[in-house]
């Protein structure tokens, strides 16, 4: 994935692209994150038992899984066949899932494509659904699309772990995620695997969440196009049957080879926290800068108004910040570089929603001088907001936002920081 990434950016990026979710600061003190421990063993998955047209079937620990098709169902199935115990059967998944003993299966009314093939050819069965037997997050992504540009694998591995939220949905770059498996995860040998794990494969081109039973939750690329769905560890870089396919317009898309993993690194969450830790002032005001970042993109990306409401500038903003602020990616705190770290990921998150909002098609790519000076300075709260924090942070007169936000609407495609730094003199 970081390699398809890397080409995408390039024409608009200066530097490559080399993928943690901290709370708010409350008070100058971060509060402590934890991920769960581990929960048992995995089970080997065994091969895929039979093809339909609307879902795959899978035999984890004597059961079998029905994983809805994209389009065909939002909840992991099974079929609780007459005189078969419920309990027996949900036991069996737990096992293999990892799940709490407290996780039942749920009874479900054929409605979408899945089920009612499902229930078709289960006659007199009960279709029921594994939902509850899943991590929360999985549960709530499993089938959907992001419907915009950006979050990408490791959010989607994250998300399932429960460092990030559903409803927060964003790109996390490599450095973000690998100094995220630094401080909340341990490495364990592939080879014992269990329900919980983070696995990067490939080197880190592609990051997955360890369902259990062979199975992994994952989100194929940074594309809006590429759904959050569950599949078999060993073809998650797979073609899936109903998986978009690039169009004439769309070039071709590097995510749809059947390749292979050749190398697989596994995370497992350590229960570490972590608070804030030491921080000068300046320090602790360039985080909550960042948080203040965070919030606006994750609120207006999936609006698809982060273009219209945050401008060309902030991309081009967040491209001076990575680059001035690189001593907090080099502090002996963590959290001050897992913070820098984010910030690279907002970088890319911003120029992946201004990519998508603006300049998906061939006529826009054509005019995009054009397309993107008409929104490179919204005056608004938020612009009046970030350039008022920025003088603040290199010792400038917030009372001369005004006359910054002007000089920075001035110089189209500059350096947006450059006219913080210049304010006053």
């Amino acid at each position: 994935m970081a390699k398809a990434l890397l080409l995408l950016l390039s024409l608009l990026l200066p530097s490559s692209l080399p993928a943690f979710e901290l709370p708010a600061i409350t008070s100058g003190v971060l509060p402590p994150v934890q991920v769960p421990a581990p929960p048992s063993p995995w089970r080997v998955g065994l091969p895929e038992t039979k093809a339909a047209a609307s879902y795959a079937a899978y035999a984890v620990n004597g059961a079998e899984v029905i994983v809805p098709h994209i389009g065909c169902g939002n909840a992991l199935l099974a079929v609780l066949r007459a005189g078969e115990s419920q309990e027996a059967l949900a036991a069996k998944l737990r096992s293999a899932f990892g799940s709490p003993s407290s996780a039942r299966l749920a009874a479900v009314q054929p409605k979408a494509k899945a089920e009612l093939e499902l229930a078709a050819a289960n006659p007199g069965a009960q279709v029921v659904s594994l939902n509850a037997l899943l991590p929360a997050n999985v549960a709530a992504l499993f089938n959907r699309e992001p419907n915009f540009g950006g979050p990408n694998c490791f959010n989607a591995a994250f998300t399932a772990a429960g460092l990030m939220e559903p409803g927060k949905l964003r790109h996390v770059g490599n450095p973000e995620a690998d100094q995220l498996l630094s401080m909340y995860f341990k490495k364990v040998p592939s080879s014992s695997l269990k329900p919980g794990d983070v696995l990067v494969l490939n080197g880190g081109d592609h990051g997955v969440y360890y369902l259990g039973g062979g199975l992994i939750f994952h989100k194929k690329s940074f594309l809006k196009q590429h759904l959050y769905r569950i599949a078999r560890l060993e073809k998650a870089y797979y073609p899936e049957p109903l998986e978009w396919k690039p169009g004439p317009f769309d070039g071709s898309s590097p995510f749809n080879d059947a390749d292979e993993i050749d190398k697989t690194e596994a995370w497992r969450p350590s229960g570490a926290t972590y608070g804030f830790g030491a921080a000068t002032p300046e320090e602790t005001a360039r985080v909550d800068t960042i948080l203040f970042l965070t919030e606006n993109i994750e609120r207006q990306a999936p609006r698809w108004a982060l273009a219209k409401e945050l401008g060309y500038f902030t991309e081009r903003l967040l491209e001076n910040l990575v680059s001035d602020w690189g001593a907090l990616g080099k502090s002996s705190n963590p959290v001050l570089k897992a913070y820098y770290h984010r910030l690279e990921s907002l970088r890319d998150q911003a120029n992946q929603s201004i990519e998508v909002e603006l300049l998906s098609s061939p006529h826009a790519q054509s005019n995009a001088y054009n397309i993107l000076k008409a929104v490179w300075l919204p005056r608004n709260a938020y612009s009046r907001e970030i350039v008022g924090r920025l003088l603040k942070i290199y010792g400038k007169d917030q009372g001369a936002a005004e006359k910054t936000l002007n000089a920075i609407d001035a110089k189209f495609e500059g350096s947006p920081l450059d006219q913080v730094k210049a304010a006053g003199n």
